[in-house]
């Protein structure tokens, strides 16, 4: 099999493999060269009618297109996201029916972890030092790293980790509301025993007011803070920090792990350094993972509001109820419209310069492949960016598209574990989450297998079934919740990025 047509209308389909003139697939003669997971034509597509993939439109055709002809940007325009053409949102009529069955895995699937006096459930059980403001960032990494770099006592599940952030000052109220909410929730979640916020003094988030509402969030929780300029200073901060983080840690090494179920899952979903193959085989199987966390009771978040664009009439289809439809398409169309009002084409900015040379060729496209991450499960809640996770099965959370913004957001709302699919391939993790990286294409897995855990390439070569990566993932998931290290956390990646919504004032 060298191409693969998706839907029952779709006029396009993907090379799995470069196609060379004369070559023969699906029944279709290619008339042009076609690079490894690009689009060919499988009819003719007369200029201005829509280009269709997923049997969804991902644009309209510039040109004539004739069977067997490649289809990309060169002669494919995107109809969403057209701040350069138009004033307001395209209302483009759609209605799409995806497969609807859920998967629901094996009878029961244990794992260990830490259960905290409020129900929620850690699956690593690290001190987490944190700057409320960007001036404390050095300061921060140096209590982490002169406590990681001595001889204490720590294992792989229980130590010292930190994050830096450029934000905490010169911020408008909401901003700094948001950022101090990123903060707080980072710090409450379960994966972290005890919290360190330093801060510099005179910073609008103030390191007292963050170990506040920390410590209302999770009461079961170790918080301590303080300020550079009221401890002396940068050595003074250090040495008191020290002191504070190993206390900590020796508390934590007395904390033994229990029994949890997937029920105690917060699963984030995220997609980055996306191709044509994520669409195909990484995000439906991590849906098919995703509908296996449902239905054993755990709480999944799909996040990346861009990367919806184009794709919203499907997931307002499986909101729980009217209200949770219209604000699934509210917030996704209010996005959008932000990026129109900018004046300009999102694409470039997304789908980027590597999703285009991997084969995307719209927002609409991306977003179309992106939505698999998700399963088929209800829609039950709509959140803002970095809230709580509060319900159980499928929340969509409102983030950008960015992927350490969004990861961060959906961290700080209580995901204690993340799927993240690559096409082209990311080292990016969480020093809080666990990050299990599963790449679209074996290509990239071998390329970077040093920052990916999972291959769902085989999808695309036909030797395993979409089931069988995603039940692969799940298997994954408790191998990781269980003690096992993913490459993320092998790497110390400790990416972490707040999602700001003004200028600096």
């Amino acid at each position: 099999m060298k191409g693969i047509h998706v839907g029952s209308i779709d006029n396009v389909a993907t090379a799995i493999e470069p196609l060379e003139v004369g070559d023969k697939v699906l029944d279709v003669v290619i008339k042009e060269p076609i690079p490894k997971g690009h689009k060919f034509a499988t009819e003719r597509i007369a200029k201005g009618k829509p280009v269709i993939k997923y049997d969804s439109h991902i644009g309209v055709a510039e040109v004539d297109i004739e069977p067997g002809q490649w289809v990309h940007v060169h002669n494919i325009e995107g109809e969403r996201g057209r701040g350069d053409l138009d004033s307001e949102v395209r209302d483009i009529d759609q209605d799409v029916e995806r497969k609807t069955n859920v998967e629901t895995g094996r009878e029961s699937y244990k794992l260990t972890g830490y259960r905290r006096s409020d129900g929620s459930f850690g699956f690593r059980n690290h001190i987490l030092v944190i700057p409320s403001v960007h001036c404390s960032n050095k300061v921060v990494e140096r209590i982490a790293n002169g406590v990681m770099y001595s001889d204490v006592e720590r294992r792989d599940d229980t130590k010292v980790v930190y994050v830096n952030h450029q934000h905490g000052c010169s911020e408008l109220s909401y901003d700094a509301d948001q950022t101090k909410d990123v903060i707080v929730g980072t710090a409450a979640n379960p994966n972290v025993y005890g919290v360190l916020v330093v801060g510099l003094g005179c910073e609008v988030v103030q390191a007292h007011t963050v170990a506040e509402e920390i410590k209302a969030r999770a009461p079961y929780k170790k918080v301590e803070f303080f300020n550079i300029q009221a401890c002396g200073g940068t050595e003074k901060s250090i040495r008191r920090g020290m002191d504070i983080v190993k206390n900590m840690l020796a508390e934590a090494l007395k904390e033994e792990r229990t029994e949890g179920t997937l029920a105690d899952v917060v699963l984030g979903t995220e997609c980055g350094g996306s191709d044509s193959f994520s669409g195909l085989s990484a995000n439906p199987a991590l849906g098919v993972a995703s509908d296996i966390v449902v239905s054993h009771g755990g709480a999944v978040i799909l996040a990346e509001t861009t990367e919806l664009i184009g794709a919203e009439h499907i997931l307002a289809k499986r909101g729980i109820n009217e209200k949770v439809s219209k604000e699934i398409m509210s917030t996704i169309k209010g996005f959008e419209q932000v990026v129109i009002d900018s004046n300009a084409d999102i694409r470039g900015a997304n789908p980027s310069p590597g999703n285009i040379e991997g084969g995307l060729s719209s927002i609409e496209e991306k977003s179309l492949g992106c939505i698999y991450k998700a399963g088929n499960s209800p829609v039950v809640a709509v959140k803002d960016y970095a809230k709580p996770i509060t319900d159980k099965g499928l929340t969509f959370m409102n983030t950008p598209g960015n992927d350490i913004e969004q990861l961060s957001g959906m961290v700080a709302g209580g995901c204690n574990v993340c799927v993240f699919t690559t096409g082209r391939g990311t080292p990016t993790g969480s020093p809080i989450a666990l990050t299990i990286k599963v790449s679209s294409n074996t290509f990239t897995f071998n390329n970077m297998n040093d920052a990916i855990d999972l291959n769902a390439g085989t999808v695309v070569e036909g030797t395993k079934t979409i089931k069988e990566v995603g039940y692969e993932i799940v298997d994954a998931i408790v191998e990781a919740a269980d003690g096992k290290l993913t490459k993320a956390e092998q790497n110390e990646q400790n990416d972490f990025s707040i999602w700001r919504l003004a200028t600096t004032v």
